[in-house]
């Protein structure tokens, strides 16, 4: 493999089947809510369409873990199949974006006395682009999160990783109950969009340091380490 299109075709096929299967829980969703919109009471939410391709997204990473090792056998590089995976994201994002709010502004032109949530519906002030960005953003932010973590998990095996997401959780409980959270929920709040933005940051930053991960990333999980002892002759 001289170049991305083996590995981009490796991982596209492998994410294909899990899209088509949201897409299908997406679009009986949206029938249901079309069927449910002319039974309740006039200005009701239904709830959101987006949560089957907002939890593949996340998982995205996990599902397509086993092209790792056939793209190497096939004599595919790690940057080729953290790109070749970049690439195959961003396609289905795109598509991922249009859909869905295809289907919002649809749900917005027929459905009768209800309505379904949008995350860009936190916004103060939310225009048309902007129901696309934030979208954009949300899927993002998924899948950036799942890839490192299923990087970190492939590289230090179960153990250390279920080890380090412990002492992450103890962390959270002892800010949740000694630290004043009361600044950082009226950040959410009234400045929405620029904390969706800060998430992406923070993604795009897991991203690239999952790309340091899998460039010297082992064969097998779990296989790397985290001290190597010096060789003397």
């Amino acid at each position: 493999m001289n170049t991305l299109k083996g590995p981009f075709k490796i991982v596209e096929r492998e994410m294909r089947v899990t899209f088509y299967i949201s897409l299908a829980i997406t679009i009986a969703l949206f029938a249901l809510y079309f069927f449910l919109s002319f039974r309740v009471e006039a200005n009701t939410s239904l709830g959101a369409m987006f949560g089957p391709f907002y939890g593949v997204f996340f998982f995205y990473p996990f599902i397509i873990a086993k092209t790792y090792k056939y793209i190497l056998s096939m004599g595919g590089t790690r940057n080729q199949f953290f790109f070749g995976t970049v690439l195959a994201m961003l396609m289905y994002l795109v598509i991922t974006v249009l859909v869905l709010n295809g289907l919002y502004l649809l749900s917005e032109a027929i459905f009768q006395n209800a309505f379904v949530f949008h995350m860009a519906d936190l916004l103060h002030e939310a225009n048309l682009p902007m129901y696309f960005w934030i979208d954009f953003l949300w899927l993002f932010i998924l899948f950036g999160l799942g890839m490192f973590i299923q990087v970190v998990y492939f590289n230090f095996g179960t153990t250390r990783t279920l080890s380090g997401a412990g002492v992450l959780l103890l962390a959270a409980v002892a800010v949740y109950f000694f630290v004043d959270l009361t600044p950082l929920i009226e950040f959410i709040i009234t400045e929405h969009t620029l904390f969706v933005h800060l998430l992406a940051l923070i993604s795009l930053v897991l991203m690239l340091l999952s790309y340091f991960l899998i460039r010297n990333a082992p064969l097998a999980r779990g296989d790397r380490k985290l001290f190597y002892r010096a060789v003397t002759s």
